[in-house]
């Protein structure tokens, strides 16, 4: 079961929901929401940028469900609904401290609970895609996340397997291994 799977599961489970977050989100001016298109042109999609993650304009954001969203001001919207986009790894240039301390200010100039958000951003989901990429870079990425936080058994797994992939540079896969083993000490 992927990373991605288990947070919905501890979620429906848990005392933080998405039901909570929308509810909290319905109080948020409706000036504050944009409209924008799907990549896929079928449709438009209203969300609220929340934090600003990479220097090319790419924003985290929310739609009035409390599912996150990733795009542009004035551009196309990624919803992580149903899965996470691939996109969401660009999340990972950014340093995870600053994320989330933007995260919070943004969540108190909106009213919204800062740990319902933080509680419910797909962090691992996305550091797991990062491993499972074929790019140097967003494994090197995912490891510089990953080495101040404690693993999980599938990021565990996954640095196992990075450690052992040919294609990935010898440098990266040597990070790999040098994480794993000290998780597992």
């Amino acid at each position: 079961m992927t990373t991605w799977n288990l947070c919905r599961i501890a979620l429906k489970a848990g005392a933080v929901t998405k039901t909570d977050l929308a509810a909290e989100l319905s109080a948020v001016p409706e000036s504050s929401w944009i409209t924008s298109q799907y990549p896929d042109q079928a449709g438009t999609i209203v969300w609220l940028p929340l934090v600003r993650i990479s220097a090319t304009g790419i924003w985290l954001g929310l739609d009035r469900r409390g599912v996150w969203t990733l795009g542009r001001l004035e551009g196309a919207v990624e919803s992580s609904e149903k899965n996470l986009p691939s996109s969401w790894v660009t999340m990972l240039d950014s340093d995870e401290k600053s994320i989330r301390a933007e995260l919070n200010i943004t969540a108190e100039r909106f009213g919204v609970s800062p740990s319902i958000l933080q509680d419910l951003l797909p962090i691992e989901g996305v550091l797991s895609m990062a491993l499972r990429s074929r790019s140097d870079h967003w494994i090197e990425r995912a490891l510089s996340w990953l080495s101040n936080r404690d693993l999980s058994r599938e990021h565990l797994e996954l640095l196992r397997e990075v450690s052992m992939t040919a294609w990935v540079n010898q440098r990266t896969r040597h990070a790999a291994r040098r994480l794993a083993r000290a998780a597992e000490e």
